[in-house]
């Protein structure tokens, strides 16, 4: 047959086949065949939203990864990530694939850090949970912006273009980029654009809905007030434990009664139910075993750095570390500068340092990476849940630390600690002086904190601590090594350690089991002699001490009253004297201390907002070793609230003096000489308003973004769901091949 007439006669099939391989090369095999895989075709309906309902077709989905690919290849996803916190959480959303996005997730709680939004780690973890492909998350989000009325024109966004591609493309020009694009894609400049005004019109629509909550101008004005006023006070503080009686033995019916009464409460939670605070609910609790040494004994088995290796590094360093730019004049600072080397004899000892240390460093690390290899080695891989081997088979596996220790110890010529702490809370080990140092700085993008890592296993259930950066501890498995990041750059380095950490044990968080509940509360051993009796921890002598200074509450009122009077008749140094001879003496320890009760003085204190404390309150969620300072802030707020409560308002001081102020949180009565408040002017207030009111709404709106971009809120507000026999499970969603940068 005549090969002309044959391409005549079979045109139309001819140009199908062509239209199909242009669409392949165009969008790519593979998320073709991905979107068409059981579908059944580019048109049938594969999922609904909205109400009423709207189908999604594989078609509709081609056309939303298409629209993703395009933004990318525009660079407008790292538009995102210069944007507020709106902007990094979409990048989050919709570019997880990217190159560098696993470090967003570190730039955004940072983000959240720096300007106190209302932001816990535990939601930042709920946005990488992504249960449909990311092209749903973006169907969706355009079309609700749509719906609701955001639109940007063709005109805007070509304008708006124009300006970010010769930023975005080393100076490139608009028509040499976008033709490009055009001939990349396969789709009209138009389509382009359009894509682009619907990524503003999804950002609009966001910054719009989180921020319909008004500030009403009282707000403004306790916020002016909170940032604005500070309180001077003078008070003489009489406490119960000054009274309570330490030899006092309280029945077993008193124990048993104040147990179970504040058993499900922390300690330092005060309500309406529980004024004074009382509490003996455990928080969670970690026991490990670990290897240590101390760097000043690993430095007596190094080399110190040969003056030809200080001089080299000199040379090598001189023009980075050495040179320094200094004024012409030096009586012109700020004028003309010239560069200047710094010396070699200037700089010697500091090189020596400097070397000795990182050789230290290196080898302590070394050393303990050989304990983790030695420790870990017949570990079995974590797998699926049913395969983990059970805490005794991980015990008979794990390495033996202590031999660990004694082995490479004879092998390195020095000491090496090992041993197994006790229970211990966060709060313990971040106060304790060698564990509460220690950092993770290879475990992400920024060192995680050892108490942070080492409550992150997953026995401690709901308890446990979300990791941005890096894996989570397991049982067993060593972490580490683990060091002191300030040792980097300190001269001396008597007292810090490197430690190789496992946890063997954990508790989550609960009511002890009896009264007469006691555990350890050991830490690490290096070479010291512990106190037995200063590492257990008793429920019974936390409840005794306790019901001790309950018992004496009326009587601490009594005296207080006492003082008060003293105070009206003879002055308030006269009265403090007076009372010391009178109380002072019988509850001191030692005869040589100083006076028990005194006039003391608080400058400066500010009140705290409510607002304040739930940012702080989220953002500290997440770290284990703050609960108890999040309730002492809360208390300190009520306090502080109290103190303001007593001073007329429109007045800066007490009408009369001294007051008596029951303060129950601190089992203690203050009495009050003075309260100076430096109250906030009109005209500094219409000062602040302004800016107080921007930034209040900004924060709000912003710590609601992470609402509004959450992926299980998205598709619980837009009713998604897919149809059930065209569901595409999400660990389906392989991303097309990588977009090659055209420029």
């Amino acid at each position: 047959m005549n090969l002309v007439k044959w391409f005549r006669k079979n045109n139309t099939k001819l140009m199908a086949v062509v239209v199909i391989v242009l669409m392949v090369g165009f969008i790519g095999g593979s998320s073709l065949s991905y979107l068409l895989r059981g579908s059944g075709g580019l048109n049938k309906t594969v999922a609904r939203y909205g109400e009423p309902r709207k189908k999604i077709t594989p078609a509709d989905r081609l056309e939303a990864r298409q629209e993703l690919e395009i933004l990318q290849s525009l660079r407008l996803d790292r538009v995102l990530q210069s944007q507020d916190l709106r902007g990094l959480l979409l990048h989050q959303l919709l570019f997880t694939q990217s190159q560098g996005s696993g470090s967003i997730m570190e730039l955004i709680r940072q983000t959240i850090q720096q300007n106190r939004y209302r932001i816990s780690d535990a939601q930042l973890e709920q946005m990488r949970v992504r249960t449909v492909p990311g092209d749903i998350y973006w169907l969706l989000l355009r079309n609700e912006a749509e719906a609701a009325g955001f639109h940007r024109s063709i005109e805007e966004m070509g304008e708006l273009m124009g300006q970010l591609i010769p930023r975005l493309f080393e100076n490139q020009s608009y028509a040499t980029v976008m033709r490009a694009q055009v001939n990349r894609f396969g789709v009209p400049e138009r389509t382009i654009l359009a894509t682009f005004g619907r990524l503003v019109a999804v950002l609009e629509y966001a910054a719009a809905i989180c921020s319909l909550d008004s500030v009403t101008t009282a707000q403004t004005r306790y916020l002016a007030a909170v940032e604005g006023e500070t309180m001077d006070i003078e008070y003489v503080q009489i406490d119960a434990e000054t009274f309570a009686d330490a030899n006092a033995t309280p029945s077993m019916e008193e124990l048993q009664t104040q147990f179970d009464k504040y058993k499900d409460s922390f300690p330092g939670q005060v309500s309406d139910a529980n004024p004074f605070g009382f509490g003996y609910k455990l928080r969670p609790r970690v026991q490990v075993d670990y290897i240590a040494l101390k760097l000043e004994d690993v430095s007596s088995v190094v080399k110190a750095p040969t003056a030809q290796e200080m001089e080299t590094f000199y040379r090598d360093n001189r023009d980075v570390l050495y040179t320094q730019q200094v004024p012409v004049d030096p009586n012109k600072p700020e004028g003309e500068t010239v560069a200047q080397v710094r010396r070699y004899p200037e700089v010697a000892e500091s090189i020596r340092t400097r070397l000795l240390r990182e050789r230290v460093t290196s080898r302590a690390e070394q050393i303990l990476l050989d304990a983790r290899g030695l420790a870990d080695a017949k570990l079995a891989p974590g797998g699926a849940e049913e395969d983990k081997p059970s805490l005794e088979e991980l015990a008979k596996t794990a390495g033996d630390y202590a031999k660990i220790a004694q082995d490479l110890g004879q092998k390195y010529g020095l000491a090496i600690y090992s041993g197994r702490t006790g229970l211990l809370s966060a709060a313990d080990i971040q106060q304790d002086e060698h564990l509460g140092r220690l950092a993770l700085t290879d475990y992400g993008y920024s060192p995680i904190r050892l108490s942070q890592m080492l409550f992150s296993v997953e026995a401690l259930g709901d308890d446990a601590v979300t990791l941005l950066s890096g894996p989570s501890a397991e049982m067993y498995r060593s972490i580490g090594p683990a060091r002191d990041p300030a040792a980097a750059a300190a001269r001396d380095m008597s007292g810090r350690i490197m430690a190789l950490v496992r946890v063997v044990d954990a508790r989550p968080s609960g009511v002890p089991d009896s009264l007469d509940m006691t555990f350890s509360t050991k830490t690490l051993g290096l070479g010291e002699t512990p106190d037995e009796a200063d590492d257990l921890y008793s429920v019974r002598k936390n409840v005794t001490e306790d019901v001790r200074k309950l018992a004496v509450w009326d009587k601490t009122k009594t005296r207080a009253a006492e003082f008060a009077a003293l105070a009206v008749q003879d002055g308030w140094e006269q009265a403090v004297n007076e009372f010391n001879e009178l109380h002072g003496e019988r509850v001191k320890d030692d005869p040589n201390d100083p006076n028990v009760f005194s006039v003391d003085r608080l400058v400066g204190l500010q009140p705290i907002a409510s607002e304040q404390l739930s940012a702080i309150r989220a953002q500290t969620a997440n770290n284990p070793s703050a609960a108890s300072f999040v309730e002492s802030l809360s208390n300190q707020r009520r306090f502080i609230n109290r103190l303001y409560a007593l001073v007329p308002p429109g007045a800066d001081s007490l009408p009369e003096s001294p007051v008596v102020l029951e303060y129950r949180p601190d089992l203690s009565v203050y009495c009050l000489k003075s309260i100076n408040i430096q109250r906030l002017t009109q005209e500094r207030f219409q000062q602040m308003k302004g800016m107080l009111l921007r930034r209040d709404q900004y924060t709000d709106a912003q710590t609601l973004a992470i609402v509004h971009f959450m992926p299980k809120n998205i598709l619980e507000r837009m009713q998604f769901d897919f149809i059930e026999e065209s569901v595409v499970p999400v660990e389906d969603d392989t991303p097309p091949p990588p977009i090659e940068d055209a420029f």
